[in-house]
């Protein structure tokens, strides 16, 4: 998997593009169910919202840069939805976990059972 072959200053809509690639990469491996892999592609994708941040103060150049934009951007909401869709229930079953784990500790304290 490549994540970033963008040039040493993209435009805005590279970064874009850029960002559309790496939440695709991100959804397909939420839906693989593979969190280490999503992480990963997480972590360079937080960089590239860095780097659209520090460059998008400038309005679009044109109509069409504005509705190139404006597409990608839903792109990019679409796909964050239907990750959030795969990992709000992996999420929830984390904290059912983390809260069985935490009421057997707290149990085997209170009876003085050594883990």
């Amino acid at each position: 998997m490549t994540y970033n072959n963008m040039p040493a200053t993209p435009s805005v809509i590279q970064i874009y593009e850029e960002l559309v690639l790496l939440s695709e990469q991100m959804l397909e491996a939420a839906r693989h169910g593979n969190w280490d892999a999503m992480t990963e592609v997480q972590r360079v994708y937080v960089a590239q919202v860095e780097a659209l941040r520090l460059k998008d103060g400038q309005p679009p150049a044109t109509p069409q840069e504005r509705m190139q934009r404006q597409a990608l951007l839903a792109r990019l909401l679409a796909h964050d939805a239907a990750i959030r869709d795969l990992v709000m229930p992996q999420l929830e079953r984390l904290g059912t976990l983390i809260g069985s784990a935490r009421r057997r500790r707290d149990v085997n304290e209170a009876y003085g059972v050594s883990a």
